[in-house]
């Protein structure tokens, strides 16, 4: 590495390509990488910052940011380096950029639940388990997903619709609903871990996310949440499922499968429905059948959310 010319900058929106060419698309998470159609949603977002370490004049190696709860906790996303420059610990030296002098109570990050190297973190009491949540993926073309949604379009939903960023913030504080939704004290949404904080909910909805929620007998609730993404191997839609699973969600499902399929052009749909890990996936699966969507594996079957202290990082860190 002392050979190496190495340089941290931040990243702007004109970087779009040098970031792209970092690592293939095709080759992150099994062809279904969100950065390079996330990438100037997210950037444009006051709560992102992003770098890349430069070996050499050449973008190398990159990694975003995102911060949330009130500035307390950043969220690490999208790490990628190239093969050629693999081994020269660029990622942790992005990250501990991204956090020297700056007062984050945590660092969190999610990751596949397959990962074997985050639970020996967590054994080594490096890593705090936050939350786990499984999911499922489905797949079908658009026609097919039209041609059902057509065919069931006398659904009319009785309890679900859609919830704005004003009563999201409202459910986020509401403690009574919110130990029935997020037992853990967080709710993951795309991939991001959000502490139950008012200022949260706005950056929850993006331009990219639909709310759906329904409220049942007995105080009950059901919540989802849907974001979706243009990929190299098809359009992909992570659906988020909180509270009392039933046949209620069928109504969520079909008011986000019918937002997804105004946003498809052609191609492949896929769709990945995460659930907290008691709930009986062939359940959601039966549901997403109706829909014409079958079972496939894309890139693992859980999600797990874990979390450090920065005073943990830098001591534990191999730079």
């Amino acid at each position: 590495m002392s050979n190496q010319s190495i340089k941290i900058v931040r990243v702007t929106k004109d970087d779009y390509d040098k970031v792209c060419a970092i690592t293939p698309p095709g080759q992150i998470y099994s062809g279904t990488d969100y950065l390079p159609d996330y990438f100037h949603m997210l950037l444009d977002m006051p709560n992102v910052e992003a770098y890349a370490a430069v070996v050499n004049g050449k973008f190398a190696s990159f990694v975003l940011s995102f911060v949330v709860d009130n500035g307390g906790t950043v969220v690490t996303r999208a790490g990628r380096t190239n093969k050629e420059y693999a081994g020269m610990g660029l990622l942790d030296m992005l990250i501990r950029n991204t956090i020297k002098n700056r007062n984050y109570d945590k660092i969190a990050v999610t990751g596949g639940g397959h990962v074997k190297a985050i639970f020996d973190q967590i054994k080594a009491g490096k890593r705090e388990k936050v939350l786990m949540m499984e999911f499922r993926s489905y797949i079908t073309s658009l026609d097919q997903l039209k041609s059902i949604l057509n065919t069931t379009g006398n659904i009319t939903p009785t309890s679900a619709k859609p919830i704005d960023e004003s009563e999201l913030a409202d459910i986020l504080t509401n403690q009574q609903v919110c130990c029935h939704l997020f037992p853990e004290d967080r709710v993951i949404v795309d991939c991001v871990p959000y502490r139950l904080i008012k200022s949260n909910a706005s950056l929850i909805k993006t331009i990219r996310t639909t709310v759906v929620g329904s409220k049942l007998k007995n105080e009950t609730r059901i919540l989802t949440f849907a974001n979706y993404f243009n990929t190299s191997i098809g359009m992909v839609c992570n659906i988020e499922v909180y509270g009392c699973i039933g046949e209620t969600l069928t109504e969520h499902l079909y008011l986000h499968l019918r937002e997804i399929v105004s946003k498809v052009i052609s191609g492949k749909v896929i769709i990945r429905c995460f659930f907290r890990h008691e709930t009986y996936s062939n359940f959601i699966t039966n549901l997403m059948n109706r829909f014409g969507l079958d079972i496939t594996e894309i890139y693992g079957t859980s999600l797990l959310c874990t979390e450090t202290t920065p005073e943990i990082y830098f001591r534990d860190s191999k730079l």
